[in-house]
């Protein structure tokens, strides 16, 4: 009788337990499976949204590490301390556990990994799936370029890793930079890039371009010195018709501009209230203001002048690179007055009229008494209907202007000094300066450095020239405050802070590559840490 019980029981429990497997083995509702995605053109369109977004989310972050690990900005601020993670870039103090390091390098994966995905699943079969797998292959290139070129020997993933794969080793520079290569020639080849019909176009809109692909094919060549190979790229981005240098230099980061003719790259945002949140710039644009707590703001309230006020006076210019303007185009020069302001223009006179700025006191932090004016912040960007903290100008990763500039670099290495010649004069007349007869490339690096101020070029440009340990030993000696003119109208620049001695500044054997972020080293054993950190 007990075993007949004790089967009863046995029967009733498998009965049981199977029922219950039964009920808890239902779809998770709001997902849908990889296998069951990427099939159809909407799906495609998804897929590519999220690797757009995410270009858009890196742009902070990458940014501001480009610009104040250049010699270009002082990180600035309202005081020491005010962003300690800027101010160690700009410095040179910092360390692996820097969050904007590890930001970029997070998003860079991030974008990667929804690229694998599109291209692992997407199968191609119509005009717009093609398209979509093009973007991704040129957006994955995009992110491996960066990343070869910050950290060297970035781990190097081309598929959705298992389990398993997830601790990835550190990858191999030429096999990195030749899928970069086959990324880009594959996306071009393809035919089935997006491209303006001509330089007003903006019916393409922020999407990843045929000529944006032949740009960074073109990059990827001139950073391995293959100046021949690079100088076709840029000469058919040039040839193409499809983008023009605009006339107005002064606006050339302006939302007025978004989609226009110089705009080869950017992350789009969007004037919409009901999305501000999600499709406005935050913060980027407030961090670049000129101090609210120097500000009259009567003015802008009452419609004298457009400067916003809500500032964080972030990324003040170097005098050295003021410096620079001058040498070439005087202090009246019509490109530097474009870029940037001395005090006595911002008070007034023609430039922002009904302004005013009170710098004595506290002083103005990071500050020499240049004050940004290409990246000036303007009330009428603000997001109509939201939060003043949101901007829909749109945020520009790669322009025409560069493009030229890259191309007279190639052409020149390349044994082309006429067609450098053109190029860089294209530039040079732009700025309202004389066109030069001939061109070294110590020229080219003169111009590339003032055209594009605080565009996130200029530390990468050091460092394959090989300037950077040369232009920045005492990057972060010490910091200046200004307190605006000293009796004899010079500027009163006062350094109340200074770091201790071989603490800060560019050092050879160190600081050719990042650090592997701290977080990826202590979860990854299998990454090896770039030398000197």
């Amino acid at each position: 009788m007990k075993s007949k019980l004790t089967i009863i029981f046995l029967l009733i429990g498998v009965f049981f337990f199977s029922a219950c497997e039964n009920l808890l083995d239902v779809d998770q509702r709001g997902t849908t499976a990889v296998d069951e995605f990427y099939k159809t053109d909407t799906d495609a369109e998804e897929g590519i949204a999220a690797v757009y977004v995410n270009l858009r989310s890196m742009y902070f972050n990458w940014f501001w590490m480009s610009c104040n690990l250049s010699d270009d900005v002082y990180a600035g601020g309202g005081g020491r301390g005010d962003n300690a993670y800027i101010e160690g870039l700009n410095e040179y103090t910092f360390t692996p556990a820097n969050t904007i390091v590890q930001g970029v390098f997070t998003s860079l994966y991030s974008i990667i990994y929804k690229c694998n995905m599109i291209i692992d699943h997407v199968e191609g079969l119509t005009p717009v799936q093609k398209r979509v797998v093009a973007e991704a292959k040129t957006a994955r290139a995009f992110c491996y370029f960066y990343l070869v070129n910050f950290w060297g020997t970035p781990p190097f993933v081309l598929h959705e890793l298992l389990p398993s794969e997830y601790k990835q080793p550190n990858g191999k520079p030429s096999e990195i930079w030749a899928q970069i290569e086959k990324d880009l020639n594959e996306a071009i080849n393809s035919t089935a890039m997006l491209e303006k019909s001509a330089p007003d176009d903006k019916t393409v809109g922020g999407h990843l371009s045929r000529q944006l692909a032949q740009t960074m094919l073109g990059k990827a060549y001139l950073w391995q010195k293959k100046y021949a190979e690079a100088a076709t790229q840029f000469d058919a981005v040039i040839n193409s018709g499809k983008y023009s240098l605009i006339t107005e230099f002064e606006n050339i980061c302006r939302a007025g501009q978004d989609l226009g003719a110089e705009r080869i790259f950017e992350a789009v945002a969007t004037n919409d209230p009901a999305n501000s949140t999600t499709q406005g710039i935050i913060i980027f644009n407030n961090i670049f203001g000129w101090r609210t707590d120097h500000m009259n703001i009567v003015g802008f309230f009452a419609g004298m002048h457009d400067i916003h006020f809500l500032g964080w006076g972030f990324n003040s210019p170097t005098k050295t690179v003021y410096d620079a303007f001058v040498e070439m185009e005087g202090v009246d020069g019509y490109r530097l007055n474009s870029t940037m302001l001395r005090y006595d223009q911002v008070l007034g006179i023609s430039k922002v009229p009904g302004f005013e700025l009170t710098v004595g006191g506290v002083g103005l932090y990071g500050h020499e008494g240049y004050f940004p004016w290409k990246h000036r912040i303007l009330g009428s960007e603000v997001v109509k209907g939201a939060a003043p903290i949101y901007w829909h100008s749109n945020l520009q990763y790669v322009r025409y202007g560069e493009v030229l500039l890259l191309g007279a670099e190639a052409s020149l290495m390349a044994g082309n000094a006429g067609k450098a010649l053109n190029y860089i004069n294209q530039i040079r007349q732009r700025a309202k300066l004389s066109t030069l007869a001939s061109v070294t490339i110590n020229d080219v690096k003169k111009e590339k450095r003032l055209e594009l101020w605080a565009e996130g070029t200029r530390y990468l440009d050091l460092q394959r020239w090989g300037d950077a340990a040369t232009a920045m030993p005492n990057k972060g000696a010490k910091i200046p405050t200004f307190y605006g003119f000293n009796p004899d109208g010079s500027n009163n620049v006062k350094y109340l802070h200074t770091n201790p001695s071989g603490s800060f500044g560019y050092k050879t054997g160190k600081h050719e590559l990042l650090p592997f972020p701290e977080h990826e080293v202590m979860v990854n054993p299998n990454i090896v840490q770039n030398p000197g950190w």
